[in-house]
């Protein structure tokens, strides 16, 4: 029986907590080391410098920096994002419409990415050295050394441009001449997907497979396989159930590293397919220098980083029994 130690769980949550305050503290020092200041496309000719005093102190900009950083962490802790100058809308009310549009992108790519790549991995890791092995993994690394912003251009010139099949930008249909319905929408919005879930996909899945490909084929040589093999179990039996299940406990490390590079990746993918999502925010944040906007977008992504890394220690637990979750062994 797989045991989740109460003790270790609390280590880890605080050490969460502890990296969650660390990347604040750099998120706090990153912006505000970026030229000019988020109030400058507020101020006009028609300004008085009173004028100008009054600015600053409405949007806290009078206090010294360490009183920002301490109203900074206070804040964000408390899911106070303020309100953004450019959108003229409060933050929190810009990431609740914006994060589940990023999720829903991203959240699949990453599904798409985990099942195709240890798929791949489990066959080839199991056909190591052979010819079909030796062409897929060739032609694998020759697909993860595309960049994936080329690739969403290269499929929107092909599929929207050329073909027509496909749109390439927003996520649903503007000025549709069909009647929305449940059925309608899903199709839509799947249309509307494919295009930068497929340019994400088609190369991350290569993260997964590498790192699955070797852990397979160390497993082979383990004697609970030669074991199955010698109960006369069948092949695809001993690859999946047997050698597969303990090849996956890297892979679940790697997923990490995977989705820390499908966010990276969103800022680019969602402005290529103007795809209405935290990645387009944070570009046009950045560019106007909306720091509470571009602080709370880069917060929000971090929360979800290091909320995806301590489910994958307790994952650990369900790939390999052996191992115990804060356990003494």
């Amino acid at each position: 029986m797989t045991r989740i130690s109460a003790r270790y769980l609390g280590k880890r949550l605080v050490v969460s907590y502890l990296t969650l305050l660390v990347i604040m503290s750099l998120l706090f020092v990153l912006i505000r080391s970026m030229p000019g200041s988020f109030i400058g496309s507020m101020i006009t000719p028609e300004l008085d410098q009173s004028d100008i005093k009054r600015l600053r102190e409405t949007w806290g900009l009078n206090e010294p920096m360490w009183r920002q950083y301490i109203d900074f962490m206070i804040n964000y802790q408390t899911g106070q994002f303020g309100r953004s100058p450019t959108y003229k809308e409060p933050v929190w009310d810009i990431i609740i419409r914006r994060f589940p549009r990023t999720l829903v992108l991203f959240g699949s790519a990453f599904i798409v990415q985990f099942i195709v790549g240890p798929l791949v991995g489990m066959y080839l890791g199991w056909w190591r050295g052979t010819r079909k092995d030796k062409s897929i993994f060739t032609s694998s690394l020759a697909v993860y050394s595309m960049p994936a912003f080329w690739l969403a251009w290269l499929f929107i010139w092909l599929f929207n441009y050329e073909l027509g099949w496909l749109p390439s930008t927003y996520m649903f249909t503007k000025f549709a001449n069909f009647e929305w319905t449940t059925l309608s929408i899903i199709v839509d919005v799947l249309k509307h997907i494919a295009l930068p879930l497929f340019s994400i996909a088609f190369v991350s899945w290569v993260g997964a497979m590498l790192v699955m490909r070797p852990a397979m084929n160390n497993v082979t040589g383990e004697d609970y396989v030669f074991l199955a093999q010698a109960k006369g179990l069948s092949e695809r039996t001993v690859m999946i159930k047997h050698a597969a299940r303990n090849a996956l406990i890297p892979v679940a490390t790697q997923a990490i590293v995977g989705l820390a590079f499908l966010l990276d990746g969103s800022v680019i993918v969602e402005n290529v397919f103007s795809w209405p999502g935290l990645g387009q925010v944070i570009v046009s944040s950045v560019l106007s220098r909306d720091y509470p906007v571009s602080q709370a977008a880069f917060f929000m992504l971090a929360v979800l980083i290091i909320v995806m890394r301590l489910v994958t220690d307790i994952a650990y637990t369900y790939l390999d029994p052996r191992i115990k979750f804060g356990g003494d062994s």
